[in-house]
């Protein structure tokens, strides 16, 4: 395969992590302690690139291939799964939320995982609400295979089958939407969503050691959040703020802690719309920017997933027509100049 190629026009959409993909699908995984290693990047993405990768010059233009496929998948799926529980106006608005917000353009061809894990997370969910599971948990596989954040689709996937079960038979309040006996051996096929955080853990813990080596390695120089006070703290943005709070980087990291905690009033409205399974699996999509980031830095794109936010934030804008007529178009126009930053080489994320 000849490498390069395409660089001209593709080469904006290949900035810092495509990188770490290209080198994924060309060499494996590799692990270097306490350095930074690709063990941090999970197989979905790459695998996927590397399966169409015989139709395309190079690896770059595949991934934005992938990517721009994921993105136009991700939007179908979520008008499909918000006409399940919401009008079609609602459904639409969240279609054009979800295509403007400000970091949607690792939806549009960036070489980044970004856009297969959306597409896949609400895949599954979708098919969980037409009673697909067995289609529901091999979308997961994908899913729970596709960033850390896999981990809390496994567990909501599952969640929201005890709970479609339960209040399907009458029951009511926490307790009762969540006991596990109601389920049935035809619920069984949800549980194959596991299968894909499980093999990424297995494919660690045979070839390096530690089936949680993804965790491990954050912490290595460069990136350095590792587990502990500093990181849930934001030490370093805290610093940020006392030294350098005008420079770019600093209102960056401050945006992103915005778009968390937006995402995080939204969760109770998620709550009385779509249910309690949907509800924690917002909170622990919020909880890994929210406690797994020195800064916030990347919350961005990982609330990307936060699907069901978006919808009841379009449920918020179709209610309020003339927020809605001035909150798009600029969410538009800052998503562009986001995406031409980093084209440029600008590192947001």
């Amino acid at each position: 395969m000849r490498q390069g190629v395409g660089d001209t026009w593709f080469g904006g959409f290949a900035r810092w992590d495509a990188e770490w993909y290209r080198t994924i699908v060309r060499e494996g995984y590799v692990y270097y302690p306490e350095v930074q290693s690709s063990v941090a990047f999970w197989p979905t993405y790459p695998s996927v690139v590397s399966l169409f990768s015989w139709a395309f010059p190079s690896i770059y233009i595949t991934g934005t291939f992938v990517t721009v496929l994921s993105g136009a998948t991700a939007v179908v799926l979520l008008r499909k799964w918000a006409r399940v529980f919401v009008s079609r106006e609602i459904a639409i608005t969240a279609v054009i939320l979800l295509c403007v917000f400000p970091y949607s353009w690792y939806l549009y061809g960036v070489v980044y995982s970004d856009a297969l894990f959306v597409a896949t997370a609400i895949g599954a969910f979708y098919l969980v609400e037409r009673d697909r599971y067995f289609w529901a948990g091999l979308v997961g596989v994908l899913a729970t295979a596709g960033r850390p954040a896999g981990l809390v689709v496994a567990v909501a996937l599952i969640l929201r089958v005890i709970e479609r079960r339960n209040a399907a038979n009458g029951a009511s309040g926490f307790r009762g939407l969540f006991n596990p006996r109601t389920l049935t051996k035809a619920d069984a096929p949800i549980f194959l969503s596991w299968l894909g955080v499980g093999s990424w853990c297995v494919f660690l813990w045979v070839k390096f050691g530690d089936p949680l080596l993804f965790a491990a390695t954050q912490a290595s120089k460069g990136w350095d959040q590792g587990a502990g006070p500093a990181t849930w703290l934001k030490f370093r943005l805290i610093e940020e703020l006392q030294h350098r709070p005008f420079e770019w980087s600093t209102i960056g990291h401050v945006a992103h802690g915005l778009v968390v905690f937006g995402a995080l009033a939204l969760v109770p409205m998620v709550k009385r719309r779509f249910g309690w399974a949907y509800a924690l699996y917002c909170l622990g999509m919020i909880a890994l920017p929210l406690l797994g980031t020195k800064d916030f830095f990347g919350a961005g794109r990982y609330l990307l997933g936060t699907f069901p936010c978006i919808v009841v934030a379009a449920e918020l804008l179709v209610a309020r027509p003339k927020v809605r007529a001035v909150f798009l178009p600029l969410s538009l126009a800052v998503m562009l100049a986001f995406a031409v930053a980093f084209g440029r080489g600008s590192y947001i994320s």
